[in-house]
């Protein structure tokens, strides 16, 4: 990274399944504890979203990747998360994990609704496109990360 990082976390995540609960009390201990994140509410409007949110990766310093029920149904989350892990094994980059109501394993082995995420991936993006995103998935899966709120919802 030439630069300084304009935030310290990026905060990936499907905002259908955590923006109203989890990722407020999320964003409120980080910025208590000095933790200035990124979100996606602060790209400028009018403007292409997906350049901004990779450019946003690019000038964090890490990333949270709060993995949720849906988040392998938005492309874009898929596609942030490929760039994320591909930018932490070429130079290290931080990345923390949260399973939010997932289970790790139902992510790594693409079970329950991941799996039906990609059975209509299939049908609109090139196989490339979607084994990327397979294999990103699985990766992510077998990272030692947070799992919240516990165990039980399984």
């Amino acid at each position: 990274m030439a630069t300084e990082p304009k935030h310290d976390v990026f905060i990936c995540f499907r905002g259908r399944d955590c923006r109203d609960e989890f990722l407020p009390n999320l964003v409120k201990s980080l910025k208590g504890a000095g933790i200035v994140p990124f979100l996606d509410e602060d790209t400028e409007k009018g403007v292409g979203i997906t350049p901004q949110l990779l450019a946003a990766i690019e000038e964090s310093w890490s990333s949270i990747i709060v993995m949720s029920k849906r988040f392998a149904t938005s492309t874009h989350c898929l596609g942030e998360l490929e760039v994320i892990l591909k930018k932490n094994k070429t130079s290290g980059y931080p990345v923390m994990p949260i399973f939010y109501r997932v289970d790790p394993s139902h992510v790594k082995n693409l079970k329950k609704g991941f799996k039906k995420a990609f059975t209509k991936h299939k049908m609109v993006e090139s196989g490339d496109q979607v084994n990327r995103w397979k294999d990103a998935l699985a990766e992510f899966g077998n990272l030692v990360g947070w799992v919240f709120p516990s165990p039980k919802y399984r």
